[in-house]
């Protein structure tokens, strides 16, 4: 489970160093793409080959193949390399906003990298949202 938020640096060729918690994780690979709310995720590749087997479920083919094209065409597979940073391509760095900081948030089957503007803003938003009629387990 990928759990916390960490503030890292994105260098000018578009490395980022992942935390060191979240990379026995993705040691064996992983898949980046465009997440929603204009951040990326990254998906351990057994968990993007999981939800890529979960769109069979989509009856509307029209619908499925609409997804299936979001996300995949973005997609990038990614390794980390001996410094434990992976590499985010430019056209993923400019849909991001990154061009610094970026924070890399745990949620939960996944982590998201978010340039840090956004992530506050994100989170200024949320706490004006009413949850209340969600039933959390928390």
């Amino acid at each position: 489970m990928f759990v916390g938020e960490y503030l890292h640096n994105v260098d000018t060729k578009g490395r980022v160093a992942i935390p060191a918690r979240f990379r026995s994780k993705i040691e064996r690979g992983a898949v980046l793409t465009r997440g929603m709310d204009s951040c990326l995720t990254v998906y351990p590749t057994e968990t993007w080959e999981r939800k890529a087997q979960a769109l069979d479920n989509i009856a509307d083919t029209r619908k499925r193949h609409a997804v299936e094209r979001q996300f995949f065409a973005a997609a990038f597979e990614v390794e980390l390399d001996a410094q434990g940073r992976i590499v985010i391509p430019p056209k993923l760095r400019k849909y991001a906003g990154l061009n610094g900081e970026a924070m890399i948030v745990g949620a939960r089957d996944r982590f998201e990298i978010w340039s840090s503007e956004r992530w506050q803003s994100y989170l200024d938003e949320l706490a004006a949202e009413d949850l209340s009629d969600l039933a959390l387990p928390f």
